[in-house]
């Protein structure tokens, strides 16, 4: 399981470092994909095999089965990283996710998952959730 959150940067050729307390939990092969509000999802091999079964449609004619498959599915990359623990994140994600080289990133530990986020994506995200977690407490 991951939690914590991890302040990084990208590199000019588009690679970041993984905390190695992650990357061990990892394993060798990770999965990148498109995730929810503008972030990446990162995944261990044994765990993305599992995603994978909650992404697929229920017959050829389940639409939005498929469109959730094209999405997530479509948009996901194998990674292994290199000998400095780093790896590159594909531009189409980079692009999803509004990353480019130089870029500071968080990387987050979500239970079964880490997300990869831009910096202000992030903080924009977490000032939202606060004021709603606020109102909600305010509200009688």
């Amino acid at each position: 399981m991951f939690s914590g959150a991890y302040e990084h940067t990208v590199d000019d050729k588009g690679r970041t470092v993984i905390p190695i307390g992650m990357r061990q939990r990892l394993g060798q092969t990770l999965v990148v994909t498109r995730g929810m509000n503008g972030c990446l999802w990162l995944f261990g091999d044994a765990r993305w095999t599992e995603v994978q079964k909650t992404f697929s449609p229920a017959s050829l004619l389940d639409l939005r089965g498929i469109k959730l498959e094209r999405y997530f599915l479509g948009g996901a990359h194998e990674l292994e990283p290199d000998k400095q623990g780093r790896v590159p994140i594909p531009q189409i994600l980079m692009d999803h996710a509004g990353i480019s080289p130089g870029s500071t990133i968080w990387i987050v530990g979500l239970m079964d998952r880490i997300e990869i986020w831009e910096k202000s994506r992030w903080e924009a995200f977490n000032a939202e959730v606060a004021e709603e977690l606020l109102s909600e407490v305010e509200s009688p």
